[in-house]
Order: C-alpha cells, then structure tokens, then sequence
C-alpha cells in the first residue's frame, strides 16, 4: 500500500488500487467526496471516448479487410431488422374474440377449447375471396 501513496501505480492489482482509493474516500468529508465524485465522471467519459474510439478504429480496420464498409453492416442491420418485425395476420378467433396468428407456442384459450374436446379448426378465420 505504500506504493499506491508514493505513487508507483502500475504495479498494484485493480483489487489493491481500489482499496488504496477506499482508504483516501474514508478519510475525506462531503463536499470533498462530491468533488471526487465529478472528477471520476469526468474521467470515466474521457475513458469511454478513448474506448469508443479505439473500438470504431479497429472495427474500420475489420471491415477493411473484409472489403466491407459501415454502410453495408446498416444496410444488412435494417435487412433484418425489418423481416422480424413483419405483422401476421392472426388465423384463430375465439368465441370471446381473441386472436392467434397460429405461430408459437398455442394461447391459453386455444389449449382449453382443446381439453374440452373442441377442434382448433372450428376456430379457424375463414379467409373473404
């Protein structure tokens, strides 16, 4: 711990910096605890635009070497995007009016007409044409 005070950082654990901090943070009173608090946001957003940044370089650099562009990682983005989120139309109606499309695991409803011994068909919304 005394490296952490004298200053050689590098070589202290995450684990051991961070009780190095705990042990300055206990001793400090609130308007010196809210100081601290806006200097580690600060920090944290200048991390964060490095990582960003850092991230978008080597992402450009994969794309690259996949003749790829970002466009082309929106485009197929949007591709699926849109084919998961088409509606369908549903197929059972029952006597209470609640639809089921017929995908997926059968509604509650459905389940009990069948237990009674109804048949999902019967239910079927014939189509107009």
């Amino acid at each position: 711990m005394a490296d952490a005070v004298n200053g050689n950082h590098d070589e202290l654990s995450a684990g051991d910096k961070i009780a190095s901090v705990m042990q300055i943070v206990e001793t400090l009173e609130y308007p010196e605890l809210l100081r601290l608090r806006d200097l580690i946001a600060e920090e944290y957003k200048q991390k964060v635009a490095v990582a960003r940044e850092s991230v978008i370089a080597e992402m450009q650099t994969k794309l690259q070497h996949l003749g790829m562009s970002l466009d082309d990682v929106i485009a197929a983005q949007q591709k699926r995007k849109r084919r998961r989120s088409q509606v369908v139309p549903p197929r059972y109606l029952s006597p209470e009016g609640k639809t089921w499309s017929g995908r997926g695991p059968s509604p509650k409803w459905i389940r009990e007409l069948e237990e009674a011994g109804g048949n999902r068909e019967d239910y079927l919304i014939k189509e107009e044409g």
